[in-house]
């Protein structure tokens, strides 16, 4: 989980024709606010309560391209030998679901070679879930990757999509009888841009153009690791998480604004759903060759759900830069905590939704709050946008709230606090308060009403 992405140059080359493209026919929108109510507000039946963690950032004792780069988890929060128990807090808390990842590092540690005991052990995991009644939801690729695969170029390379095939024929082959859910992907851009672009991840590389080729693969993996899956159980549904960040144009008068927003919104919140839809994309960010994905049957109509991960938004001026406004509520990462958002994020999937004829899931949504000061109004306010949505049609299944427990969070190790509960599996009140939605289907008026003030 990472909530920023990074910024896109606008070259002064595209200045007039973006002024007279824009102030001609380009005007910014705003949707209406959500009604003020602190009536109970009840949620479409069957409605998917849940968490998420992923394996690298809780399970412990794992050694990949992360650790041997310098950004070991350690044992992290020893979910691999103490699942049962976070698992009975899961089920304690009401939700039906859990999203999860299967470690490739720790299930192929040499090309081709599986490691039979961890095959047994996620499946014993997946059993104890649904013992619990919870559904799991299993991510193949959450960000880290076995160190052979990193040396060897990792998605640099286009040959190399066979290796991340292969492991997906092997797993889903193992496991399909126990998982109905499945991501291909997590925050595939999130992922491309932070490691080949910032450089701020391993392999800590900066090129925009590689990132470019980056993503470029990893679409192109979606779509066959997606035909790879129905092949091996028709009836699973598959999808993958992508983050959506809200973007706006810092002066919603300025024409220039709008269009580096533009850019910025189509290349990282919807040029990866226009290529499912299409089947094809091609990726132009000025001063760069376009990165073209040809057209390919596999990927045209590759989702059975739409996964989106939000947290927060920014605000885009004519350089590129993603701005905080200074006068709004934050997380203690900083992040702007912004509701609105996420039903503006829901109103964008939702075209793509309604072509595809596919629900939306939340499949990430938190915050970092250690003294859980504001998750209670978060989680409240959030969801009250989901329901808000719902009663416009759009059909969203599902809400994964990141995270059951404090985890590492990627480069910025154990110091951010998301967790419903801590590292030594204390409940946070906030976990209460999620329990009394999810067993209620329901944002109950009395807690509308006080924490909604």
């Amino acid at each position: 989980m990472d909530s920023r992405i990074p910024r896109i140059l606008l070259f002064s080359t595209l200045a007039a024709a973006a002024l007279a493209l824009l102030s001609a026919c380009y005007t910014r929108t705003q949707s209406p606010p959500a009604p003020d109510t602190y009536e109970t507000l009840h949620f479409s039946p069957g409605f998917m309560w849940g968490t998420a963690t992923a394996a690298y950032q809780v399970e412990g004792g794992i050694n990949n391209d992360w650790s041997k780069a310098g950004l070991d988890a350690g044992e992290a929060v020893d979910h691999y030998r103490r699942y049962e128990e976070d698992f009975q807090a899961a089920a304690e808390m009401g939700t039906n679901t859990y999203r999860m990842s299967v470690e490739w590092a720790r299930l192929e540690p040499r090309p081709g070679e599986y490691n039979l005991e961890a095959v047994a052990h996620y499946r014993t995991m997946l059993r104890s879930l649904k013992a619990k009644g919870i559904t799991p939801m299993v991510t193949l690729f959450h960000f880290t990757s076995p160190t052979w695969f990193a040396e060897s170029g990792g998605w640099t390379q286009a040959e190399n999509i066979q290796h991340y095939l292969r492991f997906t024929r092997f797993i889903v082959g193992e496991l399909k009888d126990e998982v109905h859910w499945w991501l291909t992907l997590n925050e595939p851009l999130v992922y491309a841009f932070k490691c080949f672009d910032e450089g701020t991840w391993p392999p800590y590389q900066k090129s925009r153009p590689l990132a470019l080729q980056v993503i470029k693969h990893l679409i192109q993996g979606h779509g066959e690791a997606y035909r790879i899956i129905h092949e091996l159980d028709p009836d699973a549904k598959v999808g993958f998480a992508k983050n959506i960040t809200l973007l706006q144009p810092h002066f919603p008068l300025n024409p220039l604004d709008h269009f580096v927003t533009g850019i910025q919104s189509y290349v990282f919140n919807e040029a990866f759903w226009e290529a499912i839809r299409q089947g094809q994309v091609e990726l132009n960010i000025p001063g760069l060759t376009p990165v073209k994905v040809p057209y390919s049957e596999a990927l045209k109509g590759s989702l059975d759900f739409i996964g989106i991960n939000y947290y927060t938004r920014y605000l885009v001026t004519a350089s590129g830069a993603q701005i905080t406004p200074d006068n709004v509520k934050k997380s203690a990462l900083g992040w702007e905590i912004y509701p609105q958002g996420l039903y503006d994020v829901l109103k964008l999937a939702h075209r793509y939704a309604r072509d595809l004829a596919v629900p939306i899931i939340i499949t990430e949504n938190g915050l970092d709050d250690p003294d859980d000061l504001q998750r209670p109004e978060f989680l409240l306010s959030h969801l009250k946008q989901i329901w808000r949505a719902q009663q416009e049609g759009i059909k969203v299944i599902g809400y994964m709230h990141w995270s059951l427990l404090d985890n590492f969070e990627w480069a910025q190790a154990f110091h951010p606090k998301f967790g419903l509960m801590d590292r030594n599996r204390q409940w946070r009140p906030s976990a209460h308060l999620y329990r009394q939605i999810a067993e209620s289907n329901s944002l109950p008026s009395p807690l509308l009403k006080e924490h909604l003030k």
